[in-house]
């Protein structure tokens, strides 16, 4: 649609010619089945033709000459490769296997650097290297019989040699935002534990990141899921926080910070790309890690907008609740470069390897219950 100076709106038809072979009816079909399970969450707003219509794509390539990039999380990477691999099909690997299909026919690029990271967090570089060049292979390979695996074709796709040699990247190196938001989250996690009404968790939360600590956009609106009273989406979000094994407790954290580093930094990508050529669109099957991809989208994306957040926050608190905590937010997104706070941060006596050690030992210290 075009606009001339003394014109309405005009309706221009245009025609893409696609290759004879392009499984435009199947694609179809895949697309339905990914909005069905709502797999994928966009960084943008998506079109009136729906957000998995294979024609949004294609016009977006071939018109706008825009780029879409997909973010998934570990999980999803790690499935692709399972199937490269020669896994036995289940129901979740033929929804990989949809996802593959679906981004190699319509230019969608896979770009799944921070979960190598949160790889080589756990298991070591050997395996995160290992993994990444089994991604690559799947990630290059012929999309045909991922499609038809995707459809039910259970045969279709056997184990493949490695295309890929391994290479030698530290991705064990400790990221500077997984550092931070995994303070973040085991500040969470004490607060979870120490009881206390929601409302009151929530603002502690807010007052230490003023104080003591630096304002997380992300771990503050994951906050806001999570001590939610009216049946938030928070199942996954810190996995066995009350196991009477402080060290899975841990692990669940660490977890959590790995999905605030994955959630940054599609909100980093988003207000980086602005208005240009890029569309960004974050992955995963955990239903509450995509409740806060929504959320952090529609209150973070282009500027922070307190009363946006109070609507969204309404179906887990109560208005008066999710008003002061929306007003708390602002305010303390208002200071975000108060010359005094930022003083007081450089000079903070305490560490961030301390303030690690500090959380840990609190989250280890707490008595389990299962």
């Amino acid at each position: 649609m075009i606009s001339g100076p003394n014109d309405g709106p005009e309706l221009i038809e245009r025609t893409i010619i696609l290759p004879p072979n392009f499984p435009y009816r199947r694609l179809r079909a895949l697309g339905e089945m990914l909005e069905a399970d709502g797999v994928f969450v966009p960084g943008y707003w998506p079109p009136p033709v729906g957000l998995c219509h294979p024609n949004a794509f294609i016009f977006e390539t071939h018109f706008e000459k825009i780029q879409t990039i997909l973010l998934p999380d570990r999980n999803i990477v790690s499935r692709m490769v399972k199937i490269a691999a020669g896994a036995t099909m289940d129901a979740r690997l033929r929804k990989i296997a949809a996802i593959k299909a679906f981004c190699h026919f319509l230019d969608i690029q896979i770009e799944p650097a921070v979960a190598f990271h949160e790889l080589a967090q756990t298991q070591g570089n050997d395996a995160a290297n290992l993994e990444l060049a089994r991604f690559r292979d799947a990630d290059n390979a012929d999309p045909y019989p991922w499609l038809d695996l995707a459809l039910g074709n259970l045969d279709a796709l056997g184990p493949t040699e490695p295309q890929h040699p391994p290479e030698s990247h530290d991705l064990a190196f400790p990221l500077r935002r997984w550092r931070r938001n995994y303070i973040a989250a085991l500040k969470i996690a004490e607060l979870e534990l120490s009881g206390g009404p929601n409302l009151e968790r929530m603002l502690k939360l807010l007052a230490w990141m003023r104080d003591d600590f630096i304002i997380a956009g992300p771990a503050a609106l994951l906050a806001s899921i999570y001590f939610a009273p009216n049946s938030p989406p928070r199942r996954g979000l810190f996995k066995q926080l009350r196991s009477s094994n402080r060290l899975r407790a841990l692990d669940g954290v660490r977890n959590a910070a790995w999905d605030l580093t994955h959630l940054s930094e599609m909100i980093r990508k988003v207000n980086e790309a602005n208005a240009g050529p890029l569309r960004l669109l974050f992955a995963s099957f955990d239903e509450g890690l995509r409740s806060l991809a929504r959320l952090l989208f529609a209150t973070s994306a282009h500027g922070f907008s307190e009363v946006r957040l109070v609507e969204e926050l309404i179906p887990w608190w109560s208005r008066a609740h999710a008003e002061r905590i929306a007003k708390s937010l602002a305010e303390l997104l208002a200071d975000l470069n108060d010359e005094g706070r930022k003083q007081r941060q450089a000079n903070a006596p305490v560490s961030i390897d301390e303030m690690i050690r500090q959380g840990e030992q609190a989250l280890l210290s707490a008595p389990g219950i299962s």
